[in-house]
C-alpha cells in the first residue's frame, strides 16, 4: 500500500512539472506576439538583390610626383654671395635665386675689354699703313684676326660674368635650399631643388604581366587618399621601355587632373582592369555600420524586418559589394529608418 502511494506521488510531480513547462511556453509565445504587436508597421522601400557582372581591378600603389622637377646649380665656380629664395617660395622662370661672387670674373671681363680696345687700335693703325704701303696685306690680316679673337674673348667673359646670377629654369616652387652664403658653388653642385606642382602625375611600378597591355593615352581610375579619397582619372603619359632589374617591374606615369588638394609626395592607387566577375551589390544606404560590424535589414517572407550581419567589399558608384551574409533573390531595405528594429513589421512602399 505504501509503495502504491509513492508511485502516485511521483506521477503527480511529473504532471506538475510538465504543466509548468507548458504554461511557460504559452506565456512566452503570448509575450512575443504582444511585443510584435507593439511595433507599428514601418513604411520602407526594398530592393531584390541580384547577382551582376562587376569589373575586376588590379590595385597598384604609387607616389604623386611633379611632372617637372630640377636640381638648380650654378654655371660658374665661386663663393655664394647671397641667397634670394627660400623653400616654399613660388618663382617665375628667369627669376634670380642666388648670386655668386663675381670679382675674379669681372676682372677677366675688364682684361678682355682692354685687349679688344688694343686690338681695334692696332687694326686701325695697320689699315692706314696698308694704304700708305708701309704694311703688307698679311700684316693687315693678322691685325684683323687679333681683333676678332679679342672680341670673342670679351663676349665669352661677359657671358660667364652674367652667369653669376643663378636663375629659376621654369615657373615653380623652391622645395629645398642646399647651400648658404659663403659656401663654395660649382657647376654640378645643386643649390636648390625646384618642382612645378601645377602638373602632377602618379608614378607606379607595374608587374611585367600587366605592363604589356598598357599604352600611352590609356585612362585608369586613380585614388589619392590625402586628396579626400575621391577617384580621378589618370592618363598614361610615359611607359618605361625596360623593366627594373631588381623588382622586374615597369615604371609607368599617369598624368592627373588639376586639383588643389593634390600634393607631391602623396600616396596613391591606380586600378588597372583585369576582366570581370559576378557579385552581389546593394545600395550604400542599405548598409548599417555599428562598430566593426556591418548589417542590413532583410524583408523576410513573413513581412517583418530581419537584421542580418554581412561582410562588405568595395564601395563604388553608390553601391557596396556583399561578400557574405546575403543570397541572390533576397530583398533588402534600401534606406532603413533609424528607429527600425529587428522583427518589426514592414509596410513596403
Amino acid at each position: 500500500m505504501k509503495e502504491e502511494t509513492s508511485c502516485s506521488n511521483i506521477s503527480l510531480n511529473a504532471l506538475f512539472v510538465l504543466g509548468m513547462i507548458f504554461a511557460t511556453a504559452c506565456g512566452g509565445d503570448h509575450s512575443a506576439n504582444h511585443d510584435r504587436e507593439e511595433f507599428p508597421a514601418a513604411p520602407v522601400t526594398v530592393q531584390t538583390v541580384q547577382s551582376e557582372t562587376v569589373p575586376v581591378f588590379e590595385e597598384v600603389v604609387g607616389t604623386v610626383r611633379p611632372r617637372q622637377e630640377a636640381q638648380v646649380s650654378a654655371k660658374v665656380s665661386g663663393r655664394v654671395l647671397s641667397i634670394e629664395a627660400v623653400p616654399g617660395k613660388r618663382v617665375k622662370a628667369g627669376e634670380t635665386l642666388a648670386r655668386i661672387d663675381a670679382e675674379e670674373l669681372n676682372a677677366s671681363r675688364e682684361r678682355a675689354k682692354a685687349a679688344l680696345e688694343q686690338a681695334e687700335r692696332d687694326l686701325e693703325r695697320f689699315e692706314k699703313l696698308k694704304q700708305s704701303g708701309a704694311a703688307t696685306q698679311s700684316e693687315l690680316e693678322q691685325a684683323e684676326a687679333r681683333q676678332r679673337m679679342a672680341a670673342a674673348t670679351l663676349k665669352e667673359a661677359e657671358t660667364v660674368a652674367d652667369n653669376t646670377a643663378v636663375t629659376a629654369p621654369f615657373d615653380g616652387v623652391v622645395t629645398r635650399k642646399l647651400m648658404e652664403p659663403g659656401d663654395f658653388a660649382a657647376p654640378g653642385r645643386p643649390l636648390f631643388s625646384m618642382e612645378d606642382s601645377s602638373l602632377l602625375r602618379l608614378q607606379i611600378a607595374v608587374a611585367e604581366s600587366l605592363a604589356g597591355e598598357i599604352k600611352i593615352g590609356d585612362a585608369f581610375r586613380v585614388r589619392v587618399e590625402g586628396a579626400g579619397g575621391a577617384d580621378v582619372e589618370g592618363r598614361v603619359s610615359e611607359v618605361a621601355p625596360s623593366a627594373d632589374v631588381g623588382s622586374r617591374t615597369f615604371s609607368i606615369k599617369l598624368d592627373l587632373p588639376a586639383n588643389e588638394a593634390l600634393r607631391a609626395g602623396q600616396f596613391g592607387r591606380a586600378f588597372l582592369p583585369r576582366g570581370d566577375r559576378r557579385a552581389l551589390r546593394v545600395p550604400e544606404s542599405a548598409v548599417i555600420a555599428r562598430g566593426q560590424m556591418d548589417y542590413v535589414f532583410v524583408a523576410a517572407d513573413d513581412g517583418v524586418a530581419r537584421l542580418r550581419i554581412v561582410r562588405t567589399g568595395e564601395a563604388r558608384d553608390g553601391a557596396v559589394e556583399i561578400l557574405a551574409g546575403l543570397d541572390g533573390g533576397e530583398a533588402v531595405v534600401t534606406d532603413p529608418p533609424a528607429e527600425l528594429r529587428d522583427g518589426q513589421p514592414l509596410s513596403i512602399k
